[in-house]
């Protein structure tokens, strides 16, 4: 029995290993199926042709190569198919992405227990072993607003739990497209909300409660931060802003890892320098439709300064440059009610609510301490560096911090050195802004 048991484990961890290289695999077959699929075909049908006269005389002196294209090709367009359904099939990336990230087993010495604080979120919470900071981590998981999961980040927040030696909460809020705008945004505020009324419970301090999150993430932990200065820590359900937030301290900081903050343009340098890195300067503009709208319909706008009517006030104060005239629109007030932005909600309206594009605020004044870190090898590179600056010129406290690494780097703290190395700065930053 224990041999079979053995047997079975071993086909269990073979194929978890393969996860990856299979993904990897589906991937390439998707992105180049035009081209190797032509190819193939050619050099299928020109071997036909050639060796057509024996085709037809003899069956049994069919040449190999022939045979063997014909086959290879036929083997290509099944791969190519099946690609197709998993990565253009949400069900099916989430999954297969999901799994490639439990991978990363979770550290053995942090407890997990899972809390469902209302009937749309749940939320993770890592304790360590060692607990040197009475402060809590919120953290806001990755995946362009449409993929990955809390869940799926268990190692990776595992980890950030043990290394900073301090309870973090991770967040399982909706996704996009099926959830966009405001959904999201709503969840990891109610999340904040629910760790400061739960502080006793959970063994923190109220006044050291940070968000934290990594792209899509740092994102929405840039929005939480507006969102709870904006309402003065007002739980959402009260009626006016204000109400309700006596005895609420405010957020003790933001850490954002290489977020995805604005909209305006997507031919700047590190769009340009990083074009062949991750993320893909094409991908940006989609996900961000996606989570505004719940559909691509805004596409074809983000990124293009030549569609937009009205220059953002940073990319005139941080980036010091404008392509074009401001024209006569309407602004939009910059502080919108959650519930005015529907479904059929206009561009404009898109690209002048903070909320989606926290770049895009026109005021970013009194927010909490900012850590911002940017990757060098990034296409969203440029854009986390104006949000720093555009942050500090406003007079909040930042530290920025840019590493030598990609877009995502920050996933597997167990064996990248450089990732440790910025947890070590991310707890000396914890530290100072927590009593």
């Amino acid at each position: 029995t224990s041999a079979m048991t053995q047997g079975s484990t071993s086909r269990i961890m073979w194929l978890a290993q393969s996860a990856p290289l299979f993904g990897l695999l589906c991937y390439v077959a998707y992105q180049w199926r035009n081209l190797l699929s032509v190819l193939l075909l050619i050099g299928a049908l020109y071997s036909f042709i050639k060796n057509f006269v024996t085709l037809l005389t003899d069956t049994k002196k069919v040449p190999r190569r022939a045979f063997f294209l014909l086959v290879f090709f036929d083997l290509w367009i099944g791969l190519v198919k099946l690609s197709q359904c998993i990565l253009l099939d949400l069900s099916y990336s989430r999954a297969l992405l999901d799994g490639m990230m439990m991978l990363n087993r979770t550290c053995s010495t942090t407890r997990v227990t899972v809390h469902k604080i209302n009937k749309d979120v749940e939320v993770y919470m890592y304790k360590p072993e060692t607990v040197s900071n009475k402060g809590c981590v919120v953290y806001i998981h990755g995946g362009a607003w449409c993929y990955l999961s809390a869940r799926g980040f268990s190692g990776t927040v595992s980890y950030m739990a043990h290394y900073l030696e301090m309870v973090v909460v991770s967040v399982e809020y909706r996704l996009a497209p099926e959830h966009p705008f405001p959904a999201g945004l709503i969840d990891c505020y109610s999340a904040v909300q629910w760790v400061l009324d739960n502080a006793e419970m959970l063994g923190v301090d109220k006044e050291g409660v940070f968000v934290a999150g990594d792209s899509a993430g740092g994102n929405l932990s840039a929005a939480v931060s507006l969102l709870y200065r904006d309402r003065q820590g007002a739980p959402l359900e009260a009626a006016e802003e204000g109400a309700g937030s006596e005895g609420r301290p405010g957020l003790a900081g933001q850490i954002l890892l290489y977020p995805v903050v604005q909209g305006y343009s997507n031919s700047h340098f590190s769009m340009l320098d990083n074009s062949s890195f991750f993320p893909p300067p094409k991908l940006v503009p989609e996900t961000i439709s996606l989570y505004a709208s719940g559909s691509d319909r805004f596409f074809k706008w983000f990124g293009d300064p030549l569609k937009i009517n009205k220059v953002p006030k940073f990319w005139k104060t941080v980036v010091e440059a404008t392509t074009r005239e401001e024209s006569e629109l309407d602004t939009i007030p910059e502080v919108k009610k959650l519930a005015e932005l529907a479904e059929d909600a206009t561009f404009e309206e898109v690209m002048g609510n903070s909320y989606i594009l926290p770049l895009h605020a026109e005021d970013v004044t009194n927010l909490p301490p900012a850590y911002v870190q940017v990757a060098s090898a990034d296409t969203l590179r440029d854009e986390g560096e104006w949000y720093a600056r555009y942050l500090e010129q406003s007079g909040n406290t930042v530290v920025f911090s840019e590493v030598a690494h990609l877009h995502g780097f920050m996933m597997n703290y167990k064996r990248n050195m450089l990732a440790r190395n910025e947890l070590v700065k991310i707890k000396q930053f914890i530290g100072q802004h927590t009593k």
